[in-house]
């Protein structure tokens, strides 16, 4: 296997994370990934473990949407252990959902994706979509209805979602959505955002309301947090209620760098309480003191 070092040395790079070297045992794309993938993962596996069980008695159609969904397989980079990804954790939940969609805009992905669904699931309750989600979200809103509950898992590698989207998605839908707010993607952009990013930060918050958030702050911290709120805001403007400062969790890499933040978002209360329950035991098997 070539190395993770030499990869980097090749300033090899795609966007949606697929290794250009390795493939799984299947001949199948991985999706390289970093060992704190394993935090974000934690809690998306605890929320639908809670959320099936605890709906299934009220909710007979329970769906699954993923919008970056990748190849379900990943490699961590520097060991080269193969986890499951967010589709396959969903796929393997001992309580079912009743329907899955998952959405990419990589061929390579949704292929690989599908044939490793069909290992463990009939795929009659199974879409698969190769789209841009930003392009095609009246598409990926035809397989579900109000009768669905819906849990939604927004997990761009950078800022490719467009709000608009989002609020396209969840119009009139009963969804809750675990959203990743990518820290270090836009901590590394804003200061170009003035300068030719202009349209990119319109679309992803949804607003121009971030320009005067970075307009004379050279503090890092300051601007990611705040621009953070802003996002959530957007999510209340939108009918998501029940947002708060609580319901964050702040996924940090090498050299404790923040990385990205994951929150929860939904209109109604009991799912917070769902979602705040799965957080007491933390990733690192810490007992969280409220």
């Amino acid at each position: 296997m070539i190395s993770c070092a030499q990869c980097k040395e090749e300033q090899i790079k795609e966007e949606d994370g697929i290794c250009p070297f390795k493939n799984g045992d299947d001949n199948l794309p991985l999706r390289c990934v970093g060992p704190w993938a394993n935090d974000k993962l934690y809690y998306l596996k605890r929320y639908m473990e809670v959320f099936n069980t605890a709906m299934k008695g009220k909710w007979s159609k329970r769906a699954y949407i993923e919008l970056f969904s990748g190849p379900g397989l990943g490699i961590i980079r520097d060991t080269g252990e193969i986890i499951d990804g967010s589709p396959l954790i969903a796929i393997k939940q001992q309580t079912p959902f009743s329907r899955y969609i998952f959405v990419d805009i990589n061929s390579h992905a949704t292929n690989a994706l599908e044939s490793r669904v069909r290992n463990f699931r009939r795929t009659n309750n199974v879409r698969f979509l190769t789209q841009d989600c930003n392009e095609n979200i009246e598409k990926i809103r035809f397989n579900i209805d109000n009768n669905y509950l819906s849990l939604a898992f927004v997990d761009p590698t950078s800022m490719q979602i467009k709000f608009s989207t989002i609020q396209q998605l969840t119009r009139d839908l009963k969804m809750d959505m675990i959203v990743n707010f990518p820290l270090q993607a836009i901590n590394r952009s804003y200061s170009y955002a003035l300068h030719g990013y202009v349209e990119k930060f319109d679309n992803y918050f949804g607003t121009d309301e971030w320009k005067p958030v970075i307009v004379g702050n050279s503090d890092i911290h300051n601007i990611g947090t705040r621009l953070l709120d802003l996002y959530k805001k957007q999510f209340e403007i939108i009918g998501y209620t029940q947002v708060n400062d609580a319901n964050s969790i702040l996924v940090r890499g090498p050299k404790n760098i923040p990385l990205y933040y994951i929150f929860f978002v939904s209109k109604n209360q009991l799912a917070i309480k769902l979602w705040n329950s799965i957080q007491e035991i933390r990733s690192n098997k810490q007992r969280l003191l409220f």
